[in-house]
């Protein structure tokens, strides 16, 4: 309706998301909440994340994937475009490993802002990962985990105007990129 007054909210700034992030509350407030392992997430990861297709390492017979390191064919058998493993995969396979280990068995993720909460039925349902493969299934398959990585710095106002998205550098200049947050899972 023409008669409604805009909400008077402030623009949100890139250093107002940030202030958000996991990463950045986290470490002042371990004390108060729930046991966490942050694992850093590399440009070339994170790519990985929001490529199209869901490739989960495994035997030679994975369409499209690739072992860290090796050039993937432009096309698989199928036709399709193939999806290679970033260089960083084992590194940050092995840090989510470690982490759920140290957690107990069972996590919670999220990235830096979001949980994928609407990729949950790719899990039977919960969203508990007992294991690496378990927590890369659920970010592929979230528009959620998408989100966060692709458009989350787009909504800020100086981000937008200077054409940034994903990673980028925060108030002071520092490069700031995603963290995929390990909760230690527990029954609420």
């Amino acid at each position: 309706r023409a008669d409604i007054a805009p909400l008077p909210f402030a623009a949100m700034l890139s250093s107002d998301l940030l202030s958000c992030g996991i990463d950045r509350w986290y470490p002042d407030l371990r004390r108060l909440t729930i046991r966490s392992v942050l694992v850093p997430l590399p440009p070339d990861f994170a790519a990985y994340l929001v490529a199209d297709g869901v490739v989960l390492p495994g035997g030679d017979d994975e369409a499209g994937a690739s072992p860290a390191g090796e050039e993937a064919d432009d096309e698989s058998a199928d036709g399709s475009a193939a999806l290679a493993l970033p260089a960083s995969f084992e590194a940050v396979r092995r840090a989510i490993d470690d982490g759920i280990e140290r957690l107990g068995g069972a996590v919670f993720v999220k990235l830096n802002w979001s949980a994928p909460r609407d990729a949950a039925w790719v899990l039977g349902g919960s969203l508990k990962c007992t294991s690496s493969e378990d927590v890369l299934l659920l970010l592929q398959s979230s528009d959620r985990a998408a989100h966060d990585l692709t458009e989350a710095r787009r909504m800020c106002e100086d981000a937008a105007a200077a054409g940034e998205g994903g990673a980028g550098v925060d108030a002071a200049g520092e490069p700031h990129g995603f963290v995929l947050a390990l909760r230690k899972w527990c029954e609420l």
